[in-house]
Parts: structure tokens; C-alpha cells; sequence
């Protein structure tokens, strides 16, 4: 919300509290900005980070792998 913004944020854009969180937090949720913009998340995204990270007890690739298909994106 601080200056510069990016090209594709509207400066009539303003903070008012919980009014613009709840907005954003829509946005978020139930958006459906073209690729490139907005926010896109998806758990598959993180897969590698997590394992990463906490390093569970007698994990081995073929298990990662076995998550990353189970997120793949369908056909």
C-alpha cells in the first residue's frame, strides 16, 4: 500500500481499517486475476520448501514425489 505501486494498482486504492482488509482478503480467496497478477497460491508450490524445512523422519524422494503428483494439476 506504500508508494511506488505497482503499474497495476489502482491509485484510487486506500487503507481503511477492516473495510480494505475483508476487501483483500476476498480478493484473495475468491480472485480470479489473469496469470501474471494478484496473488496465486497453491500448496504444490511449497512441497519441496516444507519438506525442506521440517525434515520428516524416514522421508525419502520417491515419498515427495509420490505428494507432488497427488497436487499436480489435473489434465
Amino acid at each position: 500500500m506504500q508508494e511506488p505501486r505497482a503499474p497495476d494498482v489502482s491509485p484510487e486504492l486506500r487503507w481503511y481499517p477492516v473495510v480494505t482488509m475483508l476487501q483483500l482478503l476476498a480478493d484473495l480467496t475468491i480472485g480470479n486475476a489473469p496469470p501474471g497478477y494478484g496473488h496465486s497460491f497453491s500448496a504444490r508450490h511449497y512441497l519441496d520448501a516444507w519438506a525442506k524445512l521440517i525434515e520428516p523422519e524416514d522421508w525419502t524422494e520417491a515419498d515427495l514425489d509420490r505428494l507432488r503428483q497427488r497436487f499436480a494439476p489435473a489434465p
